[in-house]
């Protein structure tokens, strides 16, 4: 900042009087930052903790969960071709994740959850619903059965007195030989009961025994309900009400997280204890199954992983950049003892961050998690600079250490200090974004700078004069070569910035090139289980797994919301609801329902095996063959539609005959006879013991569908609304949330969360980015006192983010959630080197860098922040990874343009004579 020279040699030389007790109060505060941080610092892994808690989703979205779920669930998703392995493995996860010896195990964490039974959903138990089966057809269709049951009567009857096989055939042949001269109605009806006798034939055909009675489905639907409801109730009665996907090749169980009894209040969701416990049952069972792929994915399991993986990456690059910057110090000095000191300095200052961390925002999030390499390698800069300064004063002829340290923080302290401020300016511009991640990075960052520049200005030089060696070095390495460099570069300044400006217009025209990926998921580690078990999911079905939640106060509001999202069949897959489950039009439907049982009455039908013949069914069947045949070829021309039907017949029958010329098909008609008649005694008893003297009520419902679908209260009422297309893509999202919100403006829940998440990290970064701009230049003006040398300043930073843009676009990257945090902090980077060399050049008015300290510290600050944010780049957290990549390209662009263009500039402004 702006202080006296005289304020800055003040400083200087009370920390040359008293250096011992800067260091041991730098190590005492560090220390107890450290193990503060240890003790009380958490680590948050929900996308939901970034978003504030005053945005409108967030209220929505905790009045949501506060009803109907702390978090998203976990999903166990098994694979493999063969459906009813899948369904064995089900069953056997269930019975595992129940067990007593699992709930709790010695292997788990004492805060995992303890499953109990209604955690677990992964089938319906549809019987409750059997007797109120006919009020989910629509009222016409409920005609037309009472209008067909008279007819369909007579035949129980012919098969009451003879229930046999070929019984059914022959009263199949006579109905085909009253339909050729029957009235065009009657036709009509005895037409449509066709397909339900084509689809016994195929079932009879393709009946393989004992092992085919589990696959057995009912072939008379069809013969009441209509093709669509038909092909529903066959799909809940193959898959007997499991959550199943993809033809049977997928089955999905959920399982609902709820902190353990007796946790700590801080791990309300203790995923981290939890998850480890699942993939531990996932491991067992899957040993016992290896035929078949079991993996573990959901948004808890997604978030827990993200941040895990950013906390290993983090660590592993804050311990990676220590190193190099060691190496680079020594390699750059050619001395050992002064970079290991800063490095020392650079170890006390990620305790006292992380303890400031601790203290004033109080956890670490997906976006803060990198905050420490930030600090490293942004504080560094400031070491630099003053040990820089301090061998070139020491290098001037009969220099003492303690006068050459003093004079080197009264003449770099005031680029140093303006350097961190300008930094931690930049950071704290993040607090004004609006986003409560970028806000808590901002605040984090921007203390952590102020706390370096404590370190770096107080401890690093009382560190340097405690300890030498016996032969203190003074040399500036390759002196002579950058000072003839210099000469060269600025030479001819005007070419120079010619050339600097046709890179910036070139930077323009790529820039324009650049695109945002707003796709979350490919900022995940690729080949984590998670990850790829959730891509596998949206490739077999993108509505499975994601859904928009609608709280309603009613049921009825619910069909209201649940009609009107269904007819946005563009962006919405499918609409689950409690009021489905509630029909409607009871008392109408109840009348017809009740003639129709009049009519039945009470038929019964034998269940029990009995031998079949043979020779007389197939005799049937080459009567019913030939007849339909016939009848196909009659109504040709006349009813096309009907000769189409016969002639489907027709060819199954020739089919089924062949069938009967297989050796041991007596046993397997005998069982199947005896699955057909009890199947037609199942279907009239469902029939006729439908309830018709109450409408339906909510305790009807089965238990698993009233856990997810009725709020805790028992006053709301959920309405789940699946996606058509994949909406981690963005696009696929913005249309679908903004259809929703015309519905349901207080729409939630995660397609809801990635829309938000990302639209507000987006122009969180940009605003922060502005008021960043705004911060620094003001600071700047202040500090210089004037406009043109705060101007210079900010050009390597302009110049160098259209550099950086351009870059990207010709590596072909994209900018993303994580990596957009570079706009932000460039703006504190691309200034300070700027700030460098222009102080450098106010105090001698030589517009040289190369053959001066100042240079040199410049050159290495660039390459060691690079190496800071490079070292992100060796994680697998493919969103570090870019942010690496792109903050390396941005801080390499200001470096160039701060000791090239800006150069260039200043020796222009000194030929013309201007006052910088």
């Amino acid at each position: 900042m702006r202080f006296p020279k005289l304020s800055y040699r003040m400083v200087g030389d009370l920390i040359c009087r008293r250096p011992r007790l800067f260091v041991v109060l730098g190590f005492l505060f560090a220390v107890c930052a450290g193990l503060y941080a240890a003790r009380y610092l958490q680590f948050k892994t929900s996308r939901n903790d970034l978003i504030g808690r005053d945005s409108e989703y967030w209220r929505l979205y905790s009045e949501y969960a506060s009803e109907f779920r702390d978090e998203e669930d976990y999903l166990l998703v098994v694979e493999s071709r063969k459906p009813a392995r899948n369904r064995e493995v089900v069953d056997a996860l269930v019975k595992a994740l129940l067990a007593a010896e699992n709930n709790p195990h010695p292997a788990d964490d004492k805060d995992a959850q303890r499953f109990v039974e209604d955690d677990v959903f992964y089938r319906v138990n549809f019987d409750a619903l059997q007797r109120r089966f006919l009020y989910f057809l629509a009222t016409n269709d409920l005609a037309e059965i009472r209008g067909s049951v008279k007819e369909f009567k007579q035949l129980v009857a012919v098969l009451e007195a003879k229930p046999e096989l070929p019984n059914f055939f022959d009263a199949m042949n006579q109905m085909l030989q009253q339909m050729a001269a029957a009235p065009a109605a009657q036709r009509e009806r005895m037409a449509s009961f066709l397909p339900t006798v084509t689809s016994i034939v195929k079932q009879m055909a393709a009946f393989e025994g004992a092992d085919a009675e589990a696959a057995f489905l009912s072939p008379w639907a069809g013969a009441f309900f209509s093709e669509e409801a038909v092909t529903e109730a066959e799909q809940q009665m193959q898959w007997e009400g499991y959550n199943v996907f993809d033809k049977g090749n997928t089955f999905i169980v959920l399982i609902h997280p709820h902190p353990t009894a007796g946790a700590p209040t801080e791990a309300l969701s203790p995923h981290d204890a939890t998850v480890p416990k699942l993939r531990r049952i996932v491991q067992e069972v899957q040993e016992r199954f290896p035929d078949v792929r079991i993996g573990l994915t959901g948004e808890p399991v997604l978030d827990l992983d993200e941040m895990d993986q950013s906390q290993r990456d983090a660590t592993m690059a804050t311990i990676v950049t220590l190193l190099v910057i060691a190496v680079l110090f020594v390699i750059s000095f050619r001395e050992w003892l002064r970079p290991l000191l800063a490095v020392v300095c650079l170890m006390l200052i990620v305790g006292v961050s992380m303890g400031w961390a601790t203290l004033s925002v109080g956890n670490l999030n997906m976006i803060t998690i990198t905050f420490a390499v930030m600090i490293l390698g942004l504080s560094i800069d400031l070491g630099i600079q003053i040990i820089a300064r301090y061998e070139e004063e020491l290098s001037k002829p009969n220099a003492e250490r303690r006068e050459a340290m003093a004079s080197a923080i009264a003449r770099s302290g005031p680029s140093v200090v303006i350097a961190a401020f300008t930094n931690a300016g930049a950071f704290l511009a993040m607090a004004l974004s609006g986003f409560r991640g970028v806000v808590e990075l901002g605040i984090i960052a921007s203390g952590g700078m102020v706390l370096a520049l404590v370190v770096m200005l107080f401890v690093l030089p009382s560190m340097i004069l405690l300890f030498r060696r016996q032969k203190e070095t003074a040399e500036i390495p390759a002196h002579d070569a950058a000072s003839r460099f210099d000469r060269v570069l600025l030479r001819h300044p005007s070419a120079m910035m010619a050339g600097c400006m046709a890179l910036t217009v070139l930077g323009l025209l790529m820039g324009s090139r650049v695109r945002f990926d707003y796709n979350v998921l490919n900022l995940q580690s690729r080949g984590l289980e998670s990850v790829e078990v959730e891509k596998r999911l949206l490739r077999t079905d993108a509505q499975s797994t994601i859904f928009a939640a609608v709280v309603c106060d009613t049921v009825e509001e619910a069909r209201l919301v649940q009609t009107a999202l269904e007819k946005k069949t563009n962006v919405v897959s499918s609409v689950a609801s409690i009021a489905a489950l509630l029909p409607e039009q009871h008392d109408a439907k109840a009348a017809i329902i009740r003639d129709i049982q009049q009519e039945l009455g009470r038929p019964q039908l034998p269940t029990t095996r009995r031998a079949v013949d043979t020779t007389a069914l197939d005799h049937a069947l080459r009567s019913l063959r030939v007849q339909a045949s016939r009848l196909a070829r009659e109504f040709a021309a006349a009813d096309a539609a009907a000769a189409k039907t016969l002639a489907s017949l027709a060819e199954s029958l020739t089919q089924a005959r062949e069938k009967m010329a297989r050796p041991g098909i007596a046993e397997h008609m005998a069982l199947y006879q005896s699955r057909f008649f009890a199947d037609l005694q199942k279907q009239l008893e469902m029939m006729t013991s439908q309830i018709t003297d109450k409408p339906m009520t909510l305790e009807e419902v089965p238990r698993e569908i009233r856990s997810m679908l009725i709020g805790k209260s028992g006053t709301k009422f959920l309405v789940r609304v699946f996606p058509r297309e994949n909406i981690w893509e963005r696009e696929p999202l913005v249309k679908f949330v903004r259809e929703v919100k015309t519905v349901a403006p207080k729409a939630t829940g995660t397609p809801l969360g990635i829309y938000e998440f990302v639209d507000i990290l987006q122009k969180g970064y940009i605003h922060a980015a502005c008021w960043a701009l705004v911060v620094i230049a003001m600071l700047v003006l202040l500090d210089f006192r004037g406009l043109i040398a705060a101007a210079l300043t900010l050009v390597p930073l302009l110049a160098g983010f259209i550099w950086m843009v351009g870059a990207v676009a010709v590596l072909g990257l994209q900018f993303n959630p994580a990596n957009i945090m570079t706009l932000p902090l460039l703006v504190g980077i691309g200034v300070a080197y700027g700030i460098y060399v222009v102080q450098r050049y106010r105090e001698d008015g030589d517009a040289r860098v190369f053959g001066k300290s100042t240079g040199r510290a410049v050159v290495l600050s660039g390459v060691t922040t690079m190496v800071g944010f490079g070292s992100l780049m060796i994680g697998k957290h493919q969103g570090i990874f870019s942010l690496g990549a792109v903050m390396s390209i941005g801080v390499l662009a200001c470096l160039l343009t701060s000791l090239t263009l800006l150069p260039a500039l200043l020796e222009l402004a000194r030929r013309r004579g201007w006052k910088v």
